[in-house]
């Protein structure tokens, strides 16, 4: 089966990543264009194919779909240059890639007989390699006009992955979301290690002890699901080793207790949930928090 032709404006980790697979899977690359001429021949090299640019006019020139994945505050500068440098044909697909932006943000491209959407996958890209094989089989999150919402389903399905479909209007939550998941588990494995380290754990050693410890909690969670996969001593209702780690927290990492406190409240709910502790023992492990984050 043809198909169609892509252009990659802002040819980062994700443009570049993302235009590497669909070329793999018989997509053709037209043109890559990024900020400067060597990093757009760096990034249409990683790709295998597609001519370089330092010109978004130019790059998109032939493509029946063009992919924006620039910083989210350069989205709509973008396409608007492109609709008014008359690069955009009636007929064609305009996408961008941000989590948390509507795909009306792309309108001036709608307004050139362009079909708008927006297609975010909901996966941690660190690297270009590491990026490659995270997008393979993760969820995408998919919004916008009809006709796009067609052509984003049948692309993420050529990727091997899966698609959410979402109004507009709950993108930023979505996102938000994404954030707590992925972005805050970094601030709070960075916390334990701190914690570690003040317990007298070399950093050589609390690194990857915390990483086997997270990686038996996911596997927890993908096998037995929330909020069975709660463990601690929340869902025990040991209240005094609580106020102990309180107590510790307080004297050698104070700037941590309102964070542990506050994660603490939100997990009281989940223990609650699982039916690890009462309701009495639930009010009590709550106020405790309550207390020591306003101290915090």
């Amino acid at each position: 089966m043809n198909r169609p032709s892509i252009s990659i404006i802002g040819a980062g980790v994700l443009g570049a990543s993302l235009g590497y697979l669909l070329m793999r899977k018989g997509y053709r690359i037209a043109g890559v264009s990024a900020h400067s001429m060597r990093s757009a021949r760096g990034s249409a090299k990683f790709i295998g194919g597609g001519i370089p640019y330092d010109s978004n006019l130019d790059a998109v020139l032939g493509a029946k779909i063009i992919f924006i994945t620039t910083p989210d505050d350069m989205i709509k500068r973008v396409c608007d240059e492109l609709a008014i440098g008359g690069t955009i044909r009636d007929g064609s697909f305009v996408f961008h890639m941000s989590g948390a932006l509507p795909s009306n943000i792309l309108a001036s491209a709608r307004r050139k007989g362009a079909s708008i959407g927006s297609i975010h996958p909901l996966q941690s890209l660190a690297t270009r390699r590491e990026a490659i094989t995270n997008l393979i089989g993760s969820y995408y999150n998919i919004e916008g006009d009809k006709k796009a919402v067609i052509i984003a389903k049948r692309i993420v399905k050529d990727l091997g992955s899966k698609e959410m479909v979402i109004p507009a209007k709950g993108k930023v939550l979505y996102h938000s979301g994404a954030v707590f998941t992925s972005n805050y588990l970094i601030t709070i494995f960075s916390a334990g290690i701190e914690l570690l380290g003040v317990a007298g754990i070399p950093r050589s050693k609390a690194l990857p002890g915390l990483l086997s410890l997270i990686k038996g909690t996911v596997k927890n969670i993908e096998n037995v699901g929330i909020p069975m996969a709660l463990t601690g001593p929340i869902q025990r209702g040991d209240i005094s080793i609580i106020e102990g780690h309180i107590d510790e927290i307080r004297k050698s990492t104070p700037e941590l207790l309102s964070l542990y406190c506050q994660l603490g409240k939100e997990t009281v709910k989940i223990a609650l949930e699982k039916g690890g502790i009462s309701e009495k023992e639930g009010e009590r492990l709550t106020s405790l928090f309550n207390r020591n984050i306003k101290k915090g």
